[in-house]
């Protein structure tokens, strides 16, 4: 069976989890000798340009490539093309020429225009993709989007769209064309959505909340496959760290950025009557937003000493960076799919504190492995992490790394799946 994966953006960037997914489950799929082949999408003018990664090409296409993407899948000729991104556009391919595709969510994005399943309130989102549910969502993506919601939501939808072609022929004006191009993008998702949903094979969801999200939105059930996400795991048994003196150290990883709730962890974490108490912060930026974002945060926590800010460390080098601390902390406010940084802290026997985001109720079992919170609420988190400063002395590692799915048994899954479509 020839494979063909479509990677998630540039297969060599570790900007987040999708991408590290589909870099481990190449590697192991190298490592088991399959005929696997990667596609990678690449900033920049160039058009094809291939390459070898590990004995297997590796085709990177730039901005001029994109319209020679279907030329280059007939080339490759696969019996099976999973598609982790450009899915839409890879669906199209795959019926035109007559094979199956398998699409992985990753994210909200797949169905969402705002991009996270995140509402206006900052709940996560149990609604359908409409202009009138999306548009306040949409624009307080935008600066200065929110101020204009309230005159936006006047205008009817076909006019707004009218408005967003006539705008798409005429050079960029700061913020005025992503305001009035708002509408026409919601109609672009959810045209690109219907043509994801109708014309997969199957689609893999990495946990239940994300399968019912897609669902909700005309996904047939018969596609779906809940599938979570598994990881290479650490090569050395993890040994649990003592807690001395009630220096208790809560640790994150992964992109600081809003959705992420880092916000909320800080407050809750600021509000700790323990002195001893430490929160080290493990990540970085990948955009300007997220910058300001970060540097906000560092000024108004500057003060508490008790906040370790330690930047953006190689993927390879993560298990050695958490060895020292002892819960994980991971709290975002949108739906997460999976949660790479639970299933790391899982398996280096540690136990996570996470909210109730998806894919977090997949790995942890509260009071077992770990500890549930609901989304955004300061309080409760506050709450628990103050109980667990005050009264947490050790944790069994075995109650972490079994609920850890490796990444051979996951690429398992996989296989059998793709030979099911296949035959």
């Amino acid at each position: 069976m020839h494979i063909l994966q479509i990677a998630s953006g540039d297969f060599f960037s570790t900007y987040g989890g999708g991408q590290v997914y589909v870099k481990n489950i190449v590697d192991e799929m190298i490592r088991r000798q399959c005929s696997v082949q990667v596609v990678s999408f690449v900033d920049g003018d160039s058009a094809i340009e291939k390459k070898v990664y590990k004995g297997i090409n590796l085709y990177e296409v730039g901005y001029r490539g994109l319209g020679q993407l279907q030329s280059l899948l007939k080339q490759i000729g696969p019996d099976i093309i999973h598609a982790h991104s450009h899915k839409a556009q890879t669906v199209e391919i795959g019926r035109a020429l007559n094979i199956p595709v398998i699409v992985t969510a990753h994210h909200g994005g797949i169905v969402c225009p705002a991009g996270t399943l995140l509402d206006s309130h900052d709940r996560i989102c149990a609604t359908t993709v409409a202009h009138e549910h999306c548009l306040a969502c949409c624009l307080r993506n935008i600066r200065s989007g929110r101020h204009w919601y309230p005159f936006m939501r006047l205008l009817p939808r076909s006019v707004y769209q009218k408005i967003g072609v006539c705008l798409s022929k005429i050079p960029f004006i700061p913020f005025v064309t992503p305001i009035g191009r708002t509408a026409l993008s919601i109609e672009h998702k959810r045209v690109e959505w219907r043509t994801i949903a109708e014309g997969c094979t199957r689609m893999i969801a990495p946990c239940i909340a994300i399968a019912e999200a897609m669902e909700r939105n005309g996904l047939d059930k018969g596609k779906v496959t809940v599938l979570p996400h598994g990881i290479p795991l650490p090569s050395l048994s993890p040994v649990f760290p003592a807690v001395v003196n009630g220096k208790i150290k809560f640790f994150y990883v992964g992109r600081i950025c809003y959705v992420k709730g880092i916000h909320v962890l800080l407050k809750a974490f600021s509000l700790l009557d323990n002195p001893h108490a430490e929160l080290h912060l493990i990540g970085g930026t990948g955009n300007k937003g997220e910058r300001r974002y970060e540097r906000a945060l560092r000024k108004r926590y500057a003060s508490d000493s008790r906040i370790v800010w330690h930047g953006k460390i190689p993927s390879e080098q993560v298990f050695d960076a958490i060895k020292p601390f002892h819960i994980s902390v991971s709290v975002p406010i949108y739906l997460e799919v999976f949660g790479l940084n639970i299933a790391e802290a899982l398996a280096m026997g540690k136990p996570v504190l996470a909210t109730r985001c998806g894919g977090a109720e997949m790995q942890i079992e509260d009071g077992v492995n770990g500890w549930l919170v609901n989304p955004n609420d300061v309080e409760a988190l506050a709450r628990k992490m103050e109980d667990l400063s005050n009264h947490f002395t050790g944790y069994d590692t075995h109650h972490s790394t079994q609920r850890v799915i490796s990444i051979e048994s996951h690429c398992n899954s996989l296989i059998k799946l793709y030979e099911t479509v296949t035959h």
